[in-house]
């Protein structure tokens, strides 16, 4: 998946409430099933989106590596013009009954995080080790449905990143988005469809 990590993968901005198509009309080319042409890229076996009509869809990945299993999240997209599209991670929170672990649904990492109350400060149970540096990781939650998603450095508790989020709840469901993670996505006329992340871009033929 695009993790949340000091290299940046991860995922989302805001969830868009456009994008649909009006019953009765064509379907939009853009909506189907889209494999990656290089998972390479993201040390996985496949990586594919589905985009469906009503703006919604989601995105699966399947890891070189067996421990990590596969990770699926939802996605939210909507038509921007010129056979371009942007889309958005939507990340649900799987919450205990008592409010005081969650973990986020379809990551195969199995991470978790122990907070007291959803409101305020959540940390991750295990520290993230990389190139043999720890680092804590922490979600914070605002009243005013904003948060963040830092690192911390393990041995001075200095910040090493952070990712601003806006979070909502609807049917008893926690979700959040980073502000700063829209993929754009360009429908070419030879039928590959070219996705461009921050400085990266990735290639997709349809499934």
């Amino acid at each position: 998946m695009k993790e949340i990590a000091i290299v940046g993968i991860i995922i989302l901005a805001v969830i868009f409430a456009s994008g649909c198509t009006s019953p009765g009309a064509s379907p939009d080319p853009f909506t189907g099933t889209w494999n990656v042409v290089n998972p390479e890229q993201f040390n996985a076996t496949s990586f594919t989106y589905v985009f469906n009509a009503d703006g919604t869809g989601n995105v699966t990945e399947v890891f070189e590596d067996p421990a990590k299993g596969i990770s699926m999240f939802n996605i939210t997209w909507q038509a921007v013009g010129n056979s371009t599209y942007e889309a958005a991670f939507a990340y649900q929170l799987l919450l205990s009954d008592d409010e005081k672990t969650f973990a986020i649904s379809g990551d195969g990492s199995g991470d978790r995080f122990s907070g007291d109350g959803f409101v305020g400060i959540w940390t991750k149970d295990i520290p993230w080790e990389n190139d043999g540096v720890i680092y804590e990781g922490e979600f914070a939650f605002y009243e005013n449905n904003s948060g963040a998603f830092s690192w911390y450095y393990q041995n001075n508790t200095t910040l090493e990143s952070t990712y601003p989020l806006i979070w909502s709840k609807k049917d008893g469901i926690y979700s959040y988005s980073y502000l700063n993670d829209i993929s754009t996505f360009t429908l070419g006329t030879d039928g590959i469809l070219t996705e461009t992340w921050k400085d990266v871009t990735h290639t997709y033929t349809r499934v």
